[in-house]
């Protein structure tokens, strides 16, 4: 009687070393990093194995000890895949952010080498505009008469030739900038004693560079600057106010009273450089009933709607005491502040 006591307290002091070395295993295979990762990643795999690890103890309370450790098999080879999928899943997640990161930084590459491009083009329009105005500094002194001489013959070639390097600049394309270069080339060879065609090439290179200048809504920062400078080595006097940049000039009409030709080219280009907004011009006479000035102003006015956009110049009189009779007075008012 006493054998078979201490053979029953033996089987259940067994089973239960048996329950509790099932809990440590359980314990330390489902409590590791990896199974944290693989419950996280791999639910679906990760329920398989416990629901294989629960088969298993219940099979150990039937005492099936092959269908037990059949079970417990099967759980962690479930548990296996199913971090085996976590690593993976991990994996690919980190491809992932790599390739958006590539993707970012191929991004930000491509902006900053348009970036550069841009300040590039910048530094050669501005360096263009630079030589520009101080090669043209003679062209200002062109003269009224219909020949040319050769310092204003090659003055304009070098004035056309630094307009057209500002405009390819700007946005020209080969289309736009060959047969100015071809016709250029053409004059300097054959060098005509005439400046019609020399000054009509100047006015169409002046004039593609207000194209490429149109095609942004407003005058870019530093156009005001530009306006003045070129006024200035195009003959005329210019200046900075409150509403805008004023050129001013007293070669509109000629002693004689005959509206200058010359003057008016050169006006002409220079509207067509600067395109943007309405000008505003104002002559002063030294009264406005006089009969001889209000028919002078006529003939200006015809003069200055001679051009592609007709109704951009407004031309009237006015009485002064600071301008000569006779001086013009024009407002760029769209290059305002800038």
């Amino acid at each position: 009687m006493m054998l078979r006591t201490l053979v029953f307290v033996g089987c259940v002091t067994g089973l239960g070393c048996a329950a509790q070395q099932a809990t440590r295993t359980a314990d330390s295979l489902f409590g590791s990093p990896a199974a944290d990762l693989a419950r996280e990643h791999a639910p679906d795999l990760y329920a398989r194995a416990q629901t294989a690890w629960a088969e298993a103890a219940e099979a150990e309370r039937r005492k099936d000890d092959q269908a037990a450790d059949d079970q417990r098999t099967e759980a962690r080879l479930w548990l296996t895949a199913a971090a085996t999928e976590a690593e993976r899943v991990q994996l690919d997640r980190r491809r992932a952010e790599l390739q958006r990161e590539e993707e970012r930084w191929a991004k930000q590459l491509a902006r900053d080498q348009e970036a550069a491009a841009v300040v590039a083009r910048d530094i050669s329009r501005y360096e263009a505009r630079a030589v520009a105005l101080h090669e043209a500094e003679r062209l200002s002194a062109l003269s009224e008469g219909p020949t040319l001489t050769d310092a204003s013959l090659d003055a304009i070639v070098t004035r056309v030739r630094l307009n057209l390097a500002l405009a390819e600049a700007l946005g020209a394309n080969d289309e736009q900038l060959r047969p100015l270069r071809e016709r250029t080339e053409v004059i300097a060879r054959k060098r005509p004693p005439s400046a019609k065609a020399a000054e009509a090439l100047l006015l169409k290179t002046e004039a593609l560079i207000g194209q490429m200048r149109a095609q942004w809504p407003e005058p870019r920062p530093g156009a005001s600057t530009e306006l003045v400078e070129t006024a200035l080595v195009t003959g005329f006097a210019a200046d900075r106010v409150g509403n805008g940049v004023v050129i001013r000039s007293e070669r509109f009409f000629t002693p004689k009273g005959q509206v200058s030709s010359a003057t008016v080219k050169r006006f002409h280009g220079l509207l067509a450089a600067f395109p943007h907004g309405p000008v505003a011009c104002q002559v002063a006479v030294p009264e406005l009933r006089s009969r001889v000035w209000a028919r002078r102003v006529a003939l200006l006015i015809e003069r200055l709607r001679r051009m592609n956009d007709p109704g951009r110049v407004s031309t009237g009189m006015v009485v002064t005491q600071s301008l000569s009779a006779g001086a013009v007075q024009c407002t760029f008012a769209a290059y305002r502040g800038l």
